[in-house]
């Protein structure tokens, strides 16, 4: 399927989704004072909230559980394991609680199907709601958010399946710029909300104003509840909030509700597959995701609908280095990239063979191991010669990969494009580091092996370049 079809699909479903929960509010009506204000504008998380402790990024990435290399299982049911962590009154809290879970399963097989596309997150955050000993009913705070639907960034607005500002977003550690956005990153998104509501929990001591502290703000909640410091059921309902903060608590203990007693309405909650597992993948180094895509045997649209907080089609070099991945596809994933050097995991592009080429020659002018080359491109064994026409992914950027042609074997397999500066650069058996410059791309621009350049340089694969650092190009300069 093409990304454009593959979105296309998802906002489908997106679309019936939400055109549900609309039927919802108009078959309530004006009856049910919590469903007076659906049209209302939402204030999403306008306080200023004091961030806790953030760890470093090696420690903040270490709080994610090490996940199997190779998850071959299926998952445990997401169901009993939030059900036995319940906390909130769910269906006894109010007629209105079951007359809007009544309405929302108004059409059980819909809703079923719905619980069957969300479940690779929904099993994502249960186990984020094990680790910091949640309330089961959180799980399903994205559901009333947005379907667990990761919705796009636009200006200022709220973003992610959690519907985070950038405010409050960056607020709480969680970065947000051109290169990444962390609203966007499931598993990041999920602790920085979690361990929000958990702070609003403390600061309120009770999990309903949490949720309303998530919705309309810290400052919302601590202005209506005055000088109180705690507070019975009976009056939280009648604190002076916006409608649509009540409305937003009914949503989810309504689906809370559903849930505990799927049978009263009727709807068979979904059991999650072996193919349903996500694993964390977390990297040494920057990756780029159509590689990724290529090692998991994944489209390139599905990796990035998992994967949807990167800007662009690779990891920034400043990070995050980690990938959500099928749990099922990781090991393969490893696999090939540990037989590739860190340096080459950043920039690859598909290319077409003009001419009949040998694996094994691509393999020494990309100085890249042959093997990992036809895993990477599923071409077989790496002594075979491939057909001109052949499509392939190599290393190197767009508009700076080296255009491989046939050539006798002793010759250099790689022509580089220089310009004519770079050209008397290396007449002359010199380069200057310019701005973006890698190791990597210089030995591509001027046609040289990674290897030759870092022994005539005398430097390390992970060396640093300098802006107007001199390097030489030939055996007999580096001698000199």
């Amino acid at each position: 399927m093409s990304p454009e079809a593959d979105s296309n699909a998802c906002a489908n479903r997106r679309e019936r989704r939400l055109l549900t929960l609309s039927a919802c509010c108009a078959t309530l009506g004006c009856a049910f004072v919590l469903l007076a204000a659906c049209s209302a504008p939402v204030v999403r998380h306008a306080a200023v909230v004091p961030p806790p402790p953030q760890p470093g990024p090696v420690s903040d990435l270490a709080l994610e559980p090490k996940a199997p290399k190779l998850a071959s299982t299926t998952p445990a049911s997401p169901w009993p394991r939030l059900r036995a962590r319940y906390a909130l009154p769910g269906c006894d809290y109010s007629p209105t609680v079951r007359q809007f879970a009544a309405q929302m399963a108004s059409s059980p097989a819909h809703l079923s199907a719905a619980f069957k596309e969300a479940m690779p997150l929904l099993l994502l955050v249960t186990e984020q709601i094990e680790k910091y000993d949640m309330p089961g009913e959180f799980a399903f705070l994205p559901w009333v958010e947005s379907s667990y639907t990761m919705i796009p960034a636009r200006g200022d607005g709220v973003a992610g399946m959690w519907q985070l500002m950038p405010f409050t977003a960056r607020e709480n550690g969680l970065r947000v710029d051109g290169e990444y956005d962390g609203r966007l990153d499931i598993t990041a998104s999920s602790r920085t909300a979690l361990a929000l509501i958990k702070q609003y929990k403390e600061s309120f001591g009770d999990w309903r104003l949490a949720n309303m502290a998530f919705n309309a703000g810290e400052n919302s909640v601590r202005a209506a509840l005055g000088k109180r410091r705690s507070i019975t059921p009976a009056e939280i309902a009648k604190l002076r909030l916006n409608q649509v903060n009540y409305e937003h608590l009914i949503k989810l203990l309504a689906v809370s509700c559903i849930v505990s007693a799927p049978e009263r309405y009727h709807v068979e909650l979904p059991e999650p597959d072996a193919g349903d597992a996500l694993s964390l993948l977390e990297l040494p180094a920057p990756l780029d995701l159509r590689l990724a895509a290529k090692l998991a045997g994944m489209d390139f649209a599905e990796l990035r609908h998992l994967n949807p907080a990167y800007v662009k089609a690779r990891m920034p070099e400043r990070g995050p280095f980690h990938l959500l991945v099928p749990a099922q596809r990781r090991g393969a994933i490893e696999q090939t990239l540990a037989m590739l050097p860190k340096y080459a995991w950043l920039s690859w592009r598909e290319m077409k063979l003009q001419q009949p080429q040998s694996l094994d020659t691509l393999a020494l002018a990309y100085d890249v191991d042959a093997t990992a080359l036809a895993q990477i491109n599923r071409v077989g064994a790496t002594g075979a010669t491939l057909p001109a026409g052949t499509r392939l992914m190599l290393p190197g950027r767009d508009s700076e990969a080296p255009v491989v042609a046939a050539t006798a074997p002793e010759a250099n397999p790689i022509q580089a494009d220089k310009s004519a500066s770079s050209t008397a650069s290396a007449s002359e058996g010199t380069c200057t580091v310019r701005s973006g410059d890698t190791l990597w791309h210089i030995a591509n621009r001027y046609g040289v092996r990674m290897e030759d350049l870092l022994h005539w340089n005398r430097l390390s694969r992970n060396a640093t370049l300098r802006l107007g650092q001199k390097l030489v190009l030939h055996g007999r300069e580096a001698a000199n």
